[in-house]
């Protein structure tokens, strides 16, 4: 027996429509022209009455969803359709739990075609929406957010990228609360994680605007495998702040360096002599020009941040977790041109690739 097709005649067409791109205009979140694919003109396919409407000819003697509407209705899919392809996940049941699932037909709405699967089992059938939360908000589109928010977009930038590449308007609260809730996720599922560190560590301070205001952004990073191991931000520059970045790097690592490389800041060889069980060798007033222990490494991660949030004409609410978020960024996924373009996880301290993975 032959296999159904997934796909009927009228959808095929709709998603050819979506392929040759240029032929959907979106007016508003209700209404869109589509192009005729036999004459210059465009039908009106419009949400009313809970439903698409659409005023071609196939659609007004049927009264069935056409080409035009399918169209509409893939558009609007495209965020999940690319995420659903960048991973294989396993479908299962919510009610039952068995993952013996079917794709079985859609059901059409004004955010767009919902999948649904049947189960085997229970015999009940289910959205299989990757990315969509109880209040409708598409987690497809809030990762494609983050990834171009820590890119060094601006909310109104992202905005408009959303708005022209999947017809999504969405105001920039919106995107910004997306941005924070991710960013938690994110920082929460690699707290746990312990990242392979030499003995030797950078350290530095650097200004940033938080709220039109200046504060003082302190970074840890492992020379070696140029890893960002902590960091702090802060209203003073003593040695209080800098015992504080120290000690946080301490009880990420687990250990101790054993050799600290800074610039000529006092605050940090005061911060190092008060610290319990010290053995660690402090070098201080080194700089961009200096041969050996060079400070040139934290200096070039300090001013990728400075560019990211000047960027942003600097950190408006929720700074501490968007520089958390920046840290995960940085460490698991940008990739850095010194290491053949890959993050840092991705090397151990003798200069081998690893193939990191995050169990939870």
């Amino acid at each position: 027996m032959a296999r159904k097709a997934e796909f009927n005649r009228r959808e095929l067409r709709g998603l050819g429509i979506v392929a040759i791109g240029g032929q959907i205009q979106r007016l508003s979140d209700k209404l869109f022209l589509v192009k005729s694919q036999s004459t210059d003109a465009f039908h009106r396919v419009e949400w009313g009455n809970a439903k698409w409407l659409c005023d071609c000819q196939d659609y007004m003697k049927r009264g069935k969803p056409c080409k035009h509407i399918y169209a509409v209705n893939f558009l609007l899919a495209l965020p999940q359709i690319v995420l659903s392809n960048t991973r294989a996940l396993e479908r299962k049941c919510p009610y039952c739990g068995s993952n013996k699932t079917i794709l079985k037909g859609f059901r059409y709405n004004k955010a767009g075609a919902v999948r649904l699967r049947l189960c085997k089992i229970c015999n009940k059938r289910f959205k299989d929406d990757l990315m969509a939360d109880r209040k409708g908000n598409n987690s497809a589109l809030a990762i494609i957010a983050l990834d171009l928010f820590y890119k060094r977009l601006s909310l109104r930038e992202i905005k408009n990228h959303l708005w022209q590449v999947y017809c999504v308007d969405k105001p920039v609260s919106t995107l910004h609360r997306w941005i924070v809730k991710l960013t938690e996720t994110m920082r929460k599922a690699l707290e746990d994680v312990t990242l392979e560190l030499d003995d030797k560590w950078l350290g530095d301070e650097t200004i940033v605007k938080v709220k039109g205001e200046e504060r003082y952004l302190w970074s840890i990073m492992d020379y070696e495998t140029r890893r960002y191991i902590a960091s702090l931000l802060t209203e003073g520059r003593g040695a209080k702040e800098a015992s504080s970045v120290i000690k946080k790097a301490i009880k990420k690592a687990g250990k101790q360096p054993q050799k600290l490389i800074t610039d000529g800041l006092e605050s940090y060889s005061k911060a190092v002599k008060e610290l319990p069980n010290n053995c660690i060798e402090h070098i201080s007033n080194v700089g961009l020009a200096k041969q050996g222990d060079s400070n040139n490494r934290i200096e070039r991660l300090q001013g990728t941040i400075k560019t990211w949030t000047k960027a942003k004409r600097g950190l408006k609410s929720r700074s501490e977790t968007l520089l958390d978020g920046y840290h995960c960024y940085y460490n698991f996924i940008r990739p850095h041109m010194a290491l053949s373009d890959k993050p840092p996880v991705n090397m151990n301290k003798d200069g081998r690739w690893l193939s990191f993975m995050v169990d939870k």
